[in-house]
């Protein structure tokens, strides 16, 4: 196998090893994230990619040498070709090859999981803080103080680090490098609430990088702190995560969940304004932020008709910017050439999930009525939009004999007669949402009473103003 090459390769780099064809694994942000720390000598040697960190153990092999890693494959025959090979190229999710896993060897008891020392290939260039990555090699970094911000600082822990900063010339500020979530603040946000904190604790000398960091769980979280002090040989370590200092988190997890429900018309508590600013451009409240509306349904269930009537109510009686991406106008334009089998299906509604993500990230209202048949692919299309706004998944459950009784094009019956394959509800399945915000019936009720269910239930969330018909 092949790569397009270029100059990003490091002159310093062995004869990258995609060129003896080995096969790949695209890794996701944790296991990412952990190769890296890995790749640095921060990781302990033997774990797999993605699973719990122990503490530090002695003795423990000289920071910097290569650390054994396992990797977790998705099945059989990938391990199978990984062993067969004796490696394996590691990539992130820009498909950039970071490291080639050598020596790979088989472990006993876990079948799909292969073992073995990784080499650096290239340096990672995805994520948002991949530039100014702490370099654990750099000598200018060892034996300062180290704080780690893991959150934004809370009103009450100004004056402890106030404290600190007085005692701990010149620190090395961190702050994790990780995936978009709720679950956590966003690295840029971070860095800018780190700047921010070190001016004014007039903390000269300060250093500010970003370290790969994916949360795992709250004892290796802990461990890993203690990993990357010892490996930068910091003094004066200082954290603030998500269960340090406790009362200040515990603060901040009330003020998070405040935040991330954006239904509270009332000030974070505990949250110095500045910093509320920074976090509200972030998330705002629900009548600010943005929203997908997913209409999940039959063919025929009504699903169409219901997301223009609701985007024609909210176009004439709310500010809010809606894009109605209809589901046969989606198909001539975003998704023209695909065909009706599973995998075109499927794509075809991720397409539409990324464009309602980003109309939500900028703030609008995106109204989508694909049939989305499967769970799997509601769930990723959900979490798609969830890191820029809100999702909402009404199910048109209208039964399939009301949906086949107004079919005017009759494609229940050609998919009844088999000159249609794969129709969804008669020859593929509908998963039914178990998840759905929402659930109306349109042969149980009238268009007008249908869109007024959605808009009720919009306004109750906080999402729109003035739902009253």
């Amino acid at each position: 196998m092949s790569l397009v090459e270029d100059d990003r390769v490091a002159a310093a780099s062995s004869p990258s090893a995609w060129d003896h064809g080995l096969p790949d694994l695209t890794l996701g942000p944790l296991g990412t994230a952990d190769l890296m720390l890995a790749l640095a000598g921060v990781l302990p040697s033997g774990p797999v990619l993605g699973a719990p960190v122990a503490r530090p153990p002695a003795p423990e092999l000289p920071d910097g040498e290569p650390r054994e890693i396992g990797v977790a494959l998705p099945g059989s025959e990938a391990a199978a070709a990984a062993l067969a090979a004796g490696g394996l190229v590691l990539r992130d999710e820009e498909h950039t090859p970071l490291a080639a896993l050598e020596g790979a060897r088989p472990v006993p008891g876990l079948p799909l999981v292969v073992r073995g020392i990784p080499r650096r290939l290239r340096a990672r260039e995805s994520g948002v803080g991949a530039r100014s990555t702490v370099d654990f090699d750099d000598p200018s970094l060892r034996g300062r103080p180290l704080l780690l911000l893991e959150r934004p600082p809370m009103a009450d822990d100004l004056a402890p680090l106030q404290a600190w900063a007085a005692s701990a010339p010149a620190p090395v500020v961190l702050v994790p490098e990780h995936s978009d979530g709720r679950a956590w603040v966003p690295t840029r946000l971070l860095l800018r609430l780190a700047a921010d904190l070190l001016d004014s604790m007039g903390a000269t000398g300060a250093t500010l990088r970003t370290v790969p960091l994916e949360p795992h769980d709250p004892l290796s979280d802990s461990a890993l702190v203690d990993r990357i002090a010892r490996r930068l040989g910091a003094t004066a370590v200082h954290s603030l995560s998500d269960t340090a200092p406790a009362d200040t988190a515990t603060a901040w997890a009330s003020a998070h969940a405040a935040l991330v429900d954006g239904r509270d018309a009332g000030p974070l508590v505990g949250v110095e304004p500045a910093t509320e600013a920074a976090l509200r451009a972030w998330l705002p409240r629900r009548c600010q932020r943005g929203v997908a509306l997913m209409f999940s349904g039959l063919s025929g269930s009504g699903k169409s008709t219901l997301a223009r009537d609701v985007a024609a109510w909210m176009g004439a009686r709310t500010t809010r910017t809606v894009t109605l991406l209809d589901g046969d106008r989606v198909r001539q334009m975003l998704s023209a050439g695909l065909g009706f089998d599973q995998a075109s299906r499927e794509l075809n509604v991720r397409r539409i999930g990324y464009v309602a993500a980003e109309i939500a990230r900028h703030g609008g209202i995106a109204i989508c009525s694909p049939i989305a048949p499967f769970a799997h692919t509601r769930e990723e299309v959900r979490h798609m939009v969830e890191q820029a706004g809100d999702f909402v998944l009404v199910h048109v459950s209208t039964p399939i004999e009301e949906c086949e009784r107004r079919d005017l094009k009759g494609l229940y019956a050609q998919a009844r007669q088999g000159r249609i394959p794969e129709f969804t509800g008669i020859s593929s399945p509908y998963d039914v949402p178990t998840d759905a915000d929402l659930r109306v019936d349109t042969s149980a009720m009238g268009r007008e009473e249908a869109a007024q269910r959605v808009i009720d239930y919009l306004t109750r969330g906080g999402w729109v103003q003035g739902g009253a018909s």
